[in-house]
């Protein structure tokens, strides 16, 4: 068996693997819902292959991560699949080590994955994050929209092709986000990927501000033509909170829904503050998927200008053997030894034990990975 690069010309090989383990009839081909993935181009993913014959596939995306001023460069790994004539060899864990070894020689911080199987989790890829999961009904809707008032002199419509540089102003705008041009967040919103997973429809509003443009967008995933038993969610948004909110109110009366599950990061903190204040129902969690840290000294080093802008001392670390880390504050006032699962916790959790021992420290916030890059 060879373990390798798939090149662009096998691609069609990984898009047939793919649909024969993901997708059903009523669903669309991963090659359409996953054009960063399994388009022509410079390919990142890794396969293996019998007799040039593939059957095991990791899907590997670069992206740049905007926070602040900081840019993280990262990967997000997803489609991962294997031939049931291939399983149990060990193949995807061979594929896993290839990628991580790829995101390092790349320069990457963070590998982002879509799964939480025991194939990511045994090798230290860890849940992360912190969010604040509501959920929006019509009497929270009816309260959301008193509270958006000043929001009313928008409009908020289906979104249109010719909103186009709007949209991606907005999501350019955002604090935390995926970095896109106007042409891969166009591509992105077409692809459906996250939706086609879900069977459900992907809507995208816009609110258009008195005098035209378009300032905010939010993207929902509601009942379409398919049966589906996932509930309806807000996966992306951009845009000032009380615009934000005043589209979330308005999907749950124009899509006649029951419920809307809105997963809110903690470093949204205006919205955040907004839905709690419409009364609305929430409970903790973390970010979907898992995530690898390739080098955490990188990744300080790459979010050091968020860091110093938040005041937050950059703090140094040290990998230690079996997988521990040593982390010390510049001054060397205080020196934690953590775990691989720890440092994930201190790095993007700022509930986390392990932050409140660093005098200063900022948690680094991420986007939610189920938005219009999912992988």
């Amino acid at each position: 068996m060879e373990f390798r690069l798939v090149q662009s010309s096998e691609l069609n090989q990984a898009v047939q693997l793919a649909d024969d383990i993901f997708r059903d009839a009523e669903q669309v081909s991963m090659g359409t819902a996953f054009p960063l993935i399994f388009s022509p181009g410079q390919s990142h993913s890794y396969g293996a292959f019998v007799e040039d014959k593939l059957v095991s596939f990791m899907g590997f995306v670069p992206f740049v991560l905007q926070v602040g001023d900081a840019r993280l460069n990262v990967f997000s790994m997803g489609s991962v699949c294997t031939h049931p004539d291939y399983r149990g060899q060990g193949t995807a864990g061979r594929l896993l080590d290839l990628c991580k070894q790829h995101a390092e020689q790349a320069g990457a911080s963070l590998v982002f994955i879509s799964g939480d199987r025991s194939l990511y989790t045994r090798a230290h890829c860890y849940h992360f994050g912190r969010t604040e999961r509501f959920t929006l009904d019509a009497a929270g809707a009816a309260r959301l929209r008193s509270l958006t008032a000043g929001a009313s002199g928008r409009t908020v419509r289906p979104h249109a092709p010719t909103d186009a540089f709007a949209m991606q102003a907005a999501a350019n705008a955002s604090d935390v986000a995926f970095a896109q041009s106007v042409t891969e967040l166009q591509r992105l919103l077409g692809a459906e990927a996250h939706a086609s997973c879900t069977k459900l429809a992907q809507q995208v509003l816009v609110a258009a501000p008195v005098g035209g443009g378009v300032d905010s967008y939010a993207v929902i995933e509601a009942p379409g033509r398919y049966h589906s038993k996932r509930q309806p969610t807000a996966t992306e948004w951009a845009g000032p909170a009380e615009a934000v909110g005043a589209l979330l109110a308005d999907a749950v009366e124009r899509f006649n829904l029951a419920e809307l599950k809105v997963a809110v990061g903690w470093h949204e903190h205006e919205l955040m503050q907004l839905l709690r204040e419409a009364g609305l129902a929430s409970t903790p969690g973390t970010n979907s998927g898992t995530v690898f840290v390739v080098s955490a000294e990188r990744l300080l080093e790459q979010a050091a200008p968020y860091l110093r802008a938040s005041g937050s001392p950059v703090p140094a670390v040290t990998a230690l053997q079996e997988g521990q880390h040593r982390v010390t504050l510049p001054d060397g006032s205080v020196s934690l030894e953590l775990s691989a699962e720890d440092l994930v916790s201190l790095l993007f959790d700022p509930e986390s034990a392990h932050a409140k021992q660093l005098p200063g420290w900022k948690s680094i916030p991420l986007p939610q990975l189920n938005g219009l890059p999912y992988t």
